[in-house]
């Protein structure tokens, strides 16, 4: 995982305009959000490997009628949400 200073394109504006939202957090959640960097290594391995796996590497206009494509992405999801330790976000994973 890399980390990035921001605070100045942030100020100015600049970037894409996901770096441009500011979340402020106090210590509890700040701690919450590292609560697991020993497994930073690790987690990169099974993000890269989640990529490998679930990323086509291009997707046709008829792919997007082929009902085999969303079960694809609900497996993909429900793996990367297991990987990121986020648990059920999705209704489909209720």
């Amino acid at each position: 995982m890399a980390v990035f200073d921001l605070r100045e394109s942030m100020r100015n504006g600049g970037g894409p305009a996901c770096l441009r939202l500011r979340v402020v957090l106090n210590v509890a959640e700040r701690q919450a959000v590292n609560a697991h960097k020993p497994d930073e290594r690790r987690r990169y391995q099974q993000l890269t490997a989640w990529v490998e796996k679930h990323y086509r590497d291009r997707l046709h206009a008829r792919d997007l009628a082929d009902p085999q494509l969303l079960r694809e992405v609900y497996q993909a999801l429900d793996e990367l949400t297991q990987i990121l330790r986020l648990g059920a976000v999705y209704d489909f994973q209720r």
